[in-house]
């Protein structure tokens, strides 16, 4: 056999696709010398030789391909399982938990100590908890598609619970350094989160059914992230970061009906929103509110200003709902006591806002309300 032949074949092996022939002028020469067919032993040293380059090939290829670096974490929001009660610098806020058709299934509260900011969720009744999303920062940051929807498998904060383990209660913690905000002169600190906080719920009647039935999803409210939006719903708010340098002061509040439904009930002065002054024999022809969203923002915003004159002594209304008291007060300023009653307002007026800033002002009063007296309407109105 030719040198060059006898090389192509029994060369070491390499990782390129090997190439094994002998042309037809070779066989015809092995012919002619009667060296055809090649010896058994020599075709099973070919073999022998051709499946250790393969296996070469394969080993060279896995070893020198890097490792992959090791897992980073996604996400600095922590997930806590565990029942909690967190001390919170200055005043928590909660809102309702709703789904899509309005009703309310629990709620969702924000506070923040000196180095976290926490995101929890409790539902009622028998409604469980699934997959949780939540995002917290600036506005303009949120994860949104082309159409201005929220993108709620891309928000930082995500938990995977199982709906069998029939979990009412979770909290996402998060470190404030972690986290981008709006500057907002409405907050005491000046520093406002966009917070989204949406979590897959299911009813279920009986354990052993936990896999059945249908879930859907659940946002805290109060205002929509895309009024625009007709293919989906989300929903958001605003929370001010709490100053923890400022020692808290007890403060508590008398609903709308306390100061308004009870013509006995005394005012120590009148209620007054920079040109607007009503006082109690006119505020209370106002009352009840029904339909009127204008008179429910002028209850709730005014039991906050008579709760801090007349039962909390002039200290300032707590910076957890200052924003939203603000932001009411700002809108009656523009009104006049006609407006009121006809539910008149300003071209241009965000109405959106003022609703759900009232929402918070009531939701805080039910949650902070004082004991002294009675208040049946404590936990009505909003």
């Amino acid at each position: 056999m030719q040198l060059p032949y006898l090389l192509i074949i029994f060369e070491a092996p390499t990782c390129k696709k090997p190439q094994f022939f002998i042309p037809v002028g070779s066989v015809r020469y092995l012919k002619k010398l009667k060296m055809y067919p090649i010896q058994t032993w020599k075709k099973f040293a070919v073999l022998l030789l051709l499946f250790a380059g393969i296996f070469s090939c394969k080993k060279q290829s896995k070893e020198d391909t890097p490792a992959p670096p090791p897992n980073e974490t996604s996400s600095v929001y922590e997930s806590i399982l565990t029942s909690n009660h967190f001390s919170f610098c200055g005043s928590a806020l909660t809102s309702n938990l709703k789904i899509k058709d309005g009703t309310d299934i629990g709620t969702v509260t924000v506070g923040n100590d000196a180095v976290y900011l926490y995101l929890t969720y409790n539902l009622s009744g028998n409604w469980y908890m699934g997959d949780a999303h939540s995002y917290a920062g600036q506005e303009s940051l949120i994860p949104r598609n082309l159409d201005g929807n929220p993108i709620p498998a891309q928000f930082p904060g995500k938990q995977h619970l199982n709906f069998c383990d029939l979990r009412q209660e979770f909290t996402f913690r998060v470190a404030l350094s972690s986290l981008t905000k709006d500057n907002n002169a409405q907050c005491p600190t000046n520093e406002r989160y966009y917070i989204a906080m949406r979590i897959d719920v299911k009813q279920i009647g009986n354990a052993t059914d936990c896999l059945g039935g249908i879930d859907q999803p659940a946002w805290g409210a109060p205002f929509l992230i895309n009024p625009g939006s007709t293919a989906d719903w989300a929903t958001a708010f605003y929370y001010c970061k709490q100053d923890c340098t400022i020692p808290t002061v007890s403060w508590c509040a008398y609903s709308q009906g306390y100061w308004f439904s009870n013509p006995n009930q005394p005012w120590c002065q009148n209620v007054k929103f920079g040109n607007l002054e009503i006082n109690k024999h006119d505020g209370d022809s106002l009352w009840p509110a029904r339909n009127n969203w204008i008179k429910k923002a002028f209850f709730q915003t005014s039991a906050l200003q008579l709760s801090m004159n007349c039962v909390n002594n002039g200290n300032a209304i707590p910076p957890a709902i200052v924003s939203d008291y603000n932001r009411i007060g700002t809108f009656l300023s523009t009104l006049t006591f006609t407006d009121m009653q006809n539910q008149t307002y300003p071209v241009g007026t965000d109405t959106t806002g003022v609703r759900a800033a009232t929402s918070n002002v009531g939701r805080w009063i039910c949650n902070n309300h004082c004991a002294a007296n009675a208040d049946s309407t404590a936990c009505s109105g909003f």
